[in-house]
């Protein structure tokens, strides 16, 4: 872990005591081994990506291969046709056709082949880096190992076990990573011997090959059934049994000594045979032929290099006739041809000239032709032949192709689409010029109100829904606010009379019998005043009082009145009824509506209010350009309506809010229109709108306050003399340019049949061109020929060198493969008479099984049950490769392409070692990530 250290020590007393001094250095030394094992682990992905990344150009390199395998197979086919058609030519002229042909032939299968040799080679180079990135992992790995040890004597006893058994488990993983490692590399190193010799085998050395592998599986079943007989003893142990094992084992060890003496004898005796003999002198005699082939190869291959690469090469000169006089006409009106080099436009001819320096090389016209970008290419051929094509295309896009007519009818109707629509341009632009020279001369045009008008009357419109809302709000607000006053005063009114009344009925009831008011008062509570009345009018009708009952009716009245002309009592009454107004207005979803209308009528005059702003502005804009003249009355949208909102809470006079709507601003009248609207000329505006209009029309070429018309001859006459283009002349040179186009589409149309023959002039100017360069090409022809000629000289030279080689030991082979598998016998008999011997040593406390200490009868069943379960894949392994070698023969009887099948094999056994070294490296990383995070833990 990173702190941060003290730079401030002159009065601070650094000394640390000793145990803090210890932990500091232990720490240290952790520290470097964590560093140490951090680059490991760098060094070990940088491998991984290494041999991964070799196996991918492996399988590339595979899809190459059997690409150019193709190649070569096609181009062998090919030469063979081409022999036979050169012995069938009747005439030179064809036999140095054929020739040519060969010669290319062979040269394009000797690319192919050096192609091939050089992606080998590459691939080679990147297998000798993936190595040497593996070697280097593999030595920071035992740097780590060695920091570790050292960091270890540091530790306390507990944490070195930690270490240790860290360190043993990374051990074991990464003894297994490197042992699937050693079968990778082997099996990339296979791959590219099978990549650079794909010599075909002879059958003699094919069945060699065979017999050796099937005595292997022999060797391995004989070895796998002693090992199967030392398990079955050492699981039925007894030592008398052990002990004459050994002895059997050293009796089998002198006969196969004695068996390989005799198999051996029998290699000297066919040795000194006079067919041996034969052997060895038809080996001398083809290795001889294969030096001077390879003397003669060398000298052609030199000889080719150096006229490939030195000798000059020139081509010839080209200059037309003079093209069609109507052709050339049309030409010189073309930008195309003006600019296209090589083209003469006065004289309308075609040429390129070269002067006695002018040359190349083949091999630089090669190396120009393996660049994609043809415009970098620099070499006489390709710059020459680049002028050829660019004179093709630029005749060609002038005119249409052979089944272009139709296409150009419909290009032309577009073009007199667009110039139809310049010509409307032009005419729109040119009436407001006229209407700025009238301007300047004195005579007004009438501005135009249209939009003006359009954008007043929106404003208008909608001010109008404003307003119609305001009104629509108040009828509302009256409706609701004034039912429920008058409701309120009205029920109000009829208590306060009900309890006059009622007061004046029971003073009677009282004074007529106290025991009826007495029943009464008992009846009354909890009653309603309707229903007091009612009983207090029975009680006295039933007393002849009906008189006194509409007296006291009266008096109620009368009452009533009075307690309201009282002002508190009234206020009252008002401000009850102002409340319930209020409450039934808040609850009214008619008033809602009318307000909800009237704020989104408010919101609506923003847009017409801002587009009546912009309206002034643009029609005053207009008034200055093109009518020249300026507004009469400077108004502003707010001089017009009035500012500010457009209604607002009604007040009364004295400044009481009424509950009603105001509307505020105003529309804009005919009138107010008339002096928005009314301009006059003036002569300084008038003439900024003449500069304006004249540019637009005309451009400034001829000035920018014309008033004067600007013709098309003038402006033709300009360029002409002047130089420029038809882009600086307003819309009349626009509308010009769309003519010119609709006329040089006709132009092209009509010229298409005059055209024909200069196109295919052309294109035998391209074919000469190229049969020269082609015929340039061919005075290689001797040398690549002759170069190919001694390469399969030495090819076969070579094949028939192995032939001869198979065919001696052919001789020998069987008898050598005898002698052989008895050394492999004794040297495997002797390791098994060695363990056994040890075995029986340590059951009596001396020696080990494997390292296995001390030696049990448990122990040395479980040994013998490891090498059996090994012996019985190395027992299917060697079938596998008598299998492999069988099919090797079967794939030479029947002519077809055994390198390939070994090429594949080795691919396979590729693939297969890398996804068990990748397996293998997957558990080293785990083990070697628990080692990093203890070391981490150990340095916090």
């Amino acid at each position: 872990m990173a702190g941060t250290t003290a730079t401030f020590t002159g009065c601070i007393d650094t000394d640390e005591p000793e145990g803090i001094t210890n932990l500091r250095g232990a720490k240290s030394e952790l520290i470097k081994a964590q560093a140490t094992v951090e680059l490991v682990e760098v060094e070990m992905q940088k491998a991984k990506v290494a041999n991964q990344e070799l196996l991918n150009k492996a399988q590339e390199l595979a899809n190459q291969k059997a690409e150019y395998d193709n190649q070569l197979k096609a181009l062998e086919v090919k030469l063979k046709e081409l022999e036979v058609e050169l012995k069938q030519a009747t005439n030179e002229a064809e036999k140095v056709r054929i020739e040519a042909e060969i010669a290319e032939s062979k040269k394009r299968k000797a690319d192919a082949e050096n192609n091939m040799a050089l992606a080998a080679e590459k691939f080679r180079k990147d297998m000798l880096a993936a190595q040497e990135a593996t070697a280097r992992a593999q030595a920071s790995y035992d740097l780590a190992m060695e920091e570790i040890e050292l960091a270890k004597l540091t530790l306390s006893d507990k944490e070195q076990q930690q270490v240790q058994t860290a360190q043993e488990f990374l051990a074991s993983t990464t003894s297994t990573m490197n042992d699937k490692y050693d079968v990778l590399r082997i099996a990339q190193t296979n791959y590219y011997n099978a990549l650079v010799d794909p010599s075909q085998p002879t059958l003699a050395g094919l069945q060699a090959a065979l017999k050796r592998a099937q005595i292997d599986v022999e060797k391995a079943e004989i070895v796998l059934n002693e090992q199967n007989n030392m398990l079955a003893l050492a699981e039925d142990f007894d030592a008398a049994s052990w002990d004459a094992k050994i002895k059997e084992l050293d009796k089998k060890i002198t006969e196969y000594k004695s068996e390989q003496s005799k198999a051996l004898y029998k290699v000297e005796e066919t040795k000194t045979k006079p067919e041996y003999k034969a052997a060895e002198d038809k080996v001398t005699e083809k290795n001889k032929l294969k030096t001077e082939a390879e003397t003669a190869y060398n000298k052609a291959a030199a000889d080719s290099a150096k006229q490939y690469d030195n000798a000059k090469l020139y081509l010839k000169s080209y200059k037309s006739e003079p093209i069609n006089a109507a052709l050339k006409q049309l030409f010189s009106g073309s930008a195309d041809f003006l600019s296209l080099s090589g083209y003469d436009s006065n004289a309308g001819i075609f040429a390129y000239t070269f002067n006695s320096t002018d040359s190349y090389t083949q091999k630089a016209y090669e190396d120009d032709l393996d660049l994609e970008d043809e415009t970098a290419r620099t070499t006489l051929p390709s710059t020459t032949l680049r002028t050829v094509e660019a004179w093709q295309k630029t005749v060609k896009d002038y005119t249409v192709d052979q089944n272009g007519v139709e296409w150009n009818e419909v290009k032309l109707a577009g073009l007199e689409e667009n110039a139809d629509a310049k010509k409307k341009d032009y005419d729109k632009v040119y009436a407001l010029w006229e209407i700025s020279v009238k301007a300047v001369k004195g005579t007004a045009t009438l501005v135009p109100t249209t939009d003006l008008k359009k954008a007043t009357d929106a404003y208008n419109k909608s001010y109008t829904t404003l307003v119609n809302a305001v009104t629509a709000y108040n009828t509302a607000y009256d409706k609701t606010y004034k039912v429920a006053y008058d409701k309120y005063v009205t029920d109000t009114k009829k208590i306060k009379e009900d309890g006059f009344y009622i007061a004046g009925l029971e003073a009677l009831l009282a004074a007529e019998s106290s025991s009826v008011k007495g029943e009464y008062d008992a009846w009354s509570a909890g009653k309603k005043d309707a229903e007091k009345i009612t009983k207090l009018e029975g009680y006295l009708k039933n007393f002849g009082k009906t008189a006194e009952i509409a007296g006291e009716k009266a008096k109620a009245a009368t009452k009533t009145t009075e307690f309201y002309a009282i002002p508190a009592n009234l206020t009252a009454l008002e401000n009850g009824a102002k409340s319930a107004g209020q409450t039934a207005l808040s609850s009214s979803d008619d008033v809602k509506a009318a307000l909800e209308a009237l704020v989104n009528a408010n919101k609506d005059m923003q847009t017409p209010l801002g587009k009546v702003t912009t309206a002034i502005g643009v029609y005053e804009n207009l008034a200055k350009t093109p009518y020249g003249q300026k507004l009469v009355n400077t108004l502003t949208l707010d001089d017009l309506t009035g500012s500010g909102a457009f209604y607002e809470d009604e007040k009364d006079k004295d400044g009481n809010l009424t509950g009603h709507k105001k509307a505020l601003r105003s529309n804009i009248s005919d009138d107010e229109f008339a002096k928005l609207s009314e301009t006059k000329l003036d002569s300084s505006t008038a003439e900024a709108a003449l500069k304006t209009t004249s540019v637009a029309v005309f451009g400034s070429v001829f000035s920018d306050d014309r008033l004067v018309e600007v013709t098309e001859a003038m402006v033709r006459a300009y360029i002409e003399q002047n130089g420029g283009n038809l882009g600086a002349f307003g819309a009349l040179g626009a509308m010009m340019a769309a003519n010119d186009d609709v006329q040089l589409c006709k132009d092209k149309i009509a010229a298409a049949k005059l055209i024909e023959p200069l196109i295919a002039q052309l294109a035998g100017v391209k074919a000469n061109l190229e049969n020269e360069i082609k015929a340039n090409t061919s005075l290689m022809n001797p040398f690549i020929a002759k170069a190919e000629e001694t390469r399969i000289a030495l090819k076969d030279a070579k094949a028939e060198v192995k032939a001869a080689e198979d065919e001696k030991e052919a001789l020998t082979a069987a008898d050598q493969a005898e002698a052989d598998k008895f050394g492999v016998l004794i040297t495997d008999y002797t390791t098994l008479k060695t363990t056994a011997q040890n075995q029986i040593n340590g059951m009596n406390g001396a020696g080990a099984v494997g390292g296995t200490s001390p030696v049990t009868v448990e122990s040395i069943i479980a040994y013998w049950k490891g090498e059996v379960a090994d012996a019985e894949k190395e027992v299917v392994k060697k079938k596998d490769a008598v299998a492999l070698a069988e099919k090797r023969i079967e794939l030479f009887t029947n002519h077809e392409d055994v390198s390939a099948y070994e090429l594949q094999q080795k691919k396979y056994a590729l693939d297969s070692a890398q996804a068990e070294y990748n397996k293998a490296k997957d558990v080293y990383d785990m083990a070697f990530a628990q080692l990093e995070a203890l070391l981490a833990a150990l340095t916090k």
